[in-house]
């Protein structure tokens, strides 16, 4: 059970369904009782916004864990050992690597790329919506593997240039792929990320090949011909990079969608605003990753001795930063940091993203989905209501439901 009775400590604990499912009144009294929080685990787990922030913005930390082979279950030890040989994602490497590679990166991932697939994402949201209209009004759709699992993997695939023909079976392998973003998985799903992987790669590697001896107008060209300053990604780091947005860029934004979308339909009047009000479009993806965020956690190790709210941190320790928590920090937000408010003018202050050297390169991206399809699905269907209860993931870092099935009603 969430440990959130009166006369108990708070506690964070990551397989407590309870809390997996709602977690926010936990970090509300970890944030007022015990806000540099050490778990039943022994992890150092910070629940306030100045005290997150100050972590991912301190340059004097490391993004590798460090863990020792006994730390992990055998099964867990085949996919550490299948990375050891691999090129590391940018998300697990530090200064000066992950300057040099994000450097590379920026020069493709630019504003004028992301502007470039606005149009594309708004055909790709209006065609799905178009289809799943086709259904009947009183036909319920799971808005989870119906609508929101397949925006962000078709923009993706198209901004990257790649076949359409190609896109279930890629899907299947970067969803397997994306259970390595937790820390706990089963043997099933090892056997399953390993497969995916292996078939992503082989994918990818032909995928990285075609474009070389056929450049066109898209993300995975720019990628394959970047260069600054006489550097170049090897083959390797475009194999990592190009893996990583499908997984990273994924599952994410299906949260961010379906996340989003639960929560106005629990809140019927910002439901109806974002429903009649364009002028909201600016602020909705933001609060929508503010109030409940589809990435909970980052950690950092410190690299040096340093106090966190008040409490004496040394060097080598790993924090955990609550962003979920952060992000509902009445002593940052205010009173309202609870509520949800499409219209908050500093919305985008939230630390869904991260912060520092690591901010998500794909935030801009995201948004923008996020926003379509948001704003596209509630004015399409004014009378969407939920048919059934959600259920959630019951993941630890990559918060989001698992099946949410809607009635859509009569389009408008």
């Amino acid at each position: 059970m969430a440990d959130t009775t009166i006369g108990t400590a708070p506690s964070w604990d990551p397989f407590d369904p309870e809390f997996l499912t709602d977690p926010y009144p936990t970090y509300a009294r970890l944030r007022d009782e015990d806000p540099v929080h050490r778990n039943a685990l022994g992890i150092l787990i910070v629940s306030r916004y100045d005290d997150a922030h100050q972590v991912l913005r301190d340059p004097h930390t490391s993004v590798q864990r460090f863990e020792s082979s006994i730390d992990l279950p055998e099964h867990m030890l085949r996919l550490r050992n299948r990375g050891e040989d691999r090129s590391p994602s940018i998300l697990g490497l530090d200064p000066p690597d992950h300057t040099r590679l994000r450097k590379l990166v920026q020069r493709t991932f630019t504003p004028r790329s992301i502007a470039r697939m606005r149009d594309r994402t708004t055909t790709i949201v209006d065609d799905l919506l178009d289809d799943l209209s086709a259904r009947g009004v009183d036909d319920p759709i799971d808005l989870i593997a119906d609508y929101a699992f397949v925006i962000p993997f078709a923009v993706i695939h198209a901004m990257l240039g790649l076949p359409e023909a190609d896109v279930e079976r890629v899907r299947a392998w970067s969803h397997a792929m994306t259970q390595t973003l937790e820390p706990y998985l089963t043997p099933e799903q090892v056997d399953a990320a390993i497969d995916g992987g292996d078939h992503m790669d082989t994918y990818l590697r032909d995928a990285i090949e075609w474009k070389r001896r056929e450049p066109a107008d898209d993300l995975l060209s720019d990628l394959v011909g970047v260069e600054a300053d006489g550097d170049r990604m090897d083959a390797e780091e475009l194999l990592a990079m190009t893996n990583l947005l499908f997984v990273a860029g994924h599952e994410t934004t299906v949260n961010l969608i379906g996340n989003g979308t639960h929560a106005l339909l629990r809140h019927p009047d910002q439901l109806t605003l974002v429903g009649t009000d364009e002028s909201v479009d600016d602020t909705v993806a933001d609060e929508l990753l503010r109030y409940d965020s589809p990435v909970q956690t980052s950690g950092r190790r410190m690299m040096h001795d340093v106090e966190i709210g008040g409490v004496e941190v040394p060097s080598g320790e790993m924090v955990l930063t609550a962003l979920g928590s952060a992000n509902r920090d009445p002593r940052f937000w205010g009173e309202t940091a609870d509520q949800l408010d499409v219209t908050r003018a500093d919305a985008n202050r939230h630390v869904s993203f991260g912060s520092g050297v690591h901010h998500c390169l794909g935030a801009a991206l995201a948004r923008m989905e996020g926003e379509i399809a948001v704003t596209h699905l509630v004015r399409r269907f004014p009378d969407l209501t939920l048919a059934a209860e959600p259920t959630h993931n019951a993941r630890i870092i990559l918060r989001g439901r698992e099946v949410m099935p809607v009635n859509l009603g009569r389009a408008a």
